[in-house]
């Protein structure tokens, strides 16, 4: 039997792993349904894409509730959030 290779998440990936967890909370507050916010949950359990991520972050700040959200400007999670947002992110 070989062994595994262990394959490490990109620096990207964890960043946005730790912008999600935070979407999840202000969305918790701001009353965004439960149907949405468990597999995005779940999804931080498990080892994600980039694109796993990316979209369960339009789902939930497509949300009425979440309308108008925003990191800090100037922070790196909202420098990060505007790079996804940008054409070539």
């Amino acid at each position: 039997m070989g062994k595994r290779k262990t394959v490490w998440p990109t620096d990207r990936e964890i960043r946005l792993r730790f912008i999600l967890f935070a979407v999840i909370d202000a969305a918790t507050v701001q009353g965004v349904s439960a149907e949405l916010l468990l597999p995005a949950h779940k999804l931080l359990r498990d080892s994600p894409t980039e694109a796993q991520l990316r979209d369960a972050l339009g789902e939930i700040l497509a949300t009425e509730q979440m309308y108008g959200f925003r990191f800090q400007a100037g922070s790196e999670a909202d420098d990060l959030m505007r790079a996804l947002a940008a054409p070539d992110g």
